[in-house]
């Protein structure tokens, strides 16, 4: 199955995003505090995710009913990667996808810099990867989930090219 962008109920085709970009950007309530000898101490007092998607393609994405007034699951197309452990193991967010064709694998670090696929099991939040000879490291990658509230969408397209090109930005709740 071809990995798809949800974005509530909307499913963008992927014709409408033969081209597509999916930023990530940690958001928080932090700051760099400073003592009297002014030695810095780090203040966070929350986390949360900002995501950007762009694409284009021979389509219009069908983004016009996109109800922004409420908020809305941004079922991820691109994936993070977390890296394991030395017992080979991370734990995954809660918030991530696990519908068909979406669901977390691993892969094995080499030393020449290639990368194997490993078979991973999960119990509940934590991935334990198989372990491969040789290897110097292992990562396990998964589709974010984010509950957001997504800004209106900007669509375009182009008699020119005979494309379309879309964006929105969505910062989870």
């Amino acid at each position: 199955m071809t990995a798809i962008l949800k974005i509530g109920t909307i499913e963008i085709p992927n014709r409408a995003a033969l081209d597509l970009e999916q930023t990530y950007e940690p958001m928080g309530g932090e700051t760099t505090l400073r003592t009297v000898d002014g030695t810095g101490l780090k203040q966070t007092t929350w986390r949360k995710t900002r995501t950007t998607i762009t694409g284009s393609g021979w389509i219009p994405p069908g983004l016009a009913t996109l109800d922004t007034a409420g908020q809305l699951v941004v079922a991820c197309i691109v994936p993070r990667a977390i890296a394991c452990d030395a017992s080979r193991q991370a734990t995954l967010p809660a918030a991530r996808r696990s519908d068909s064709g979406h669901t977390p694998w691993a892969w094995a670090l080499m030393p020449d810099g290639s990368v194997l696929d490993s078979d991973v099991s999960i119990v509940s939040h934590v991935a334990t990867v198989a372990a491969v000879t040789g290897a110097i490291g292992y990562q396990v990658l998964y589709y974010p989930q984010l509950t957001c509230w997504v800004n209106r969408p900007s669509e375009s397209g182009s008699r020119t090219e005979g494309g379309w090109h879309w964006s929105l930005t969505a910062e989870e709740v």
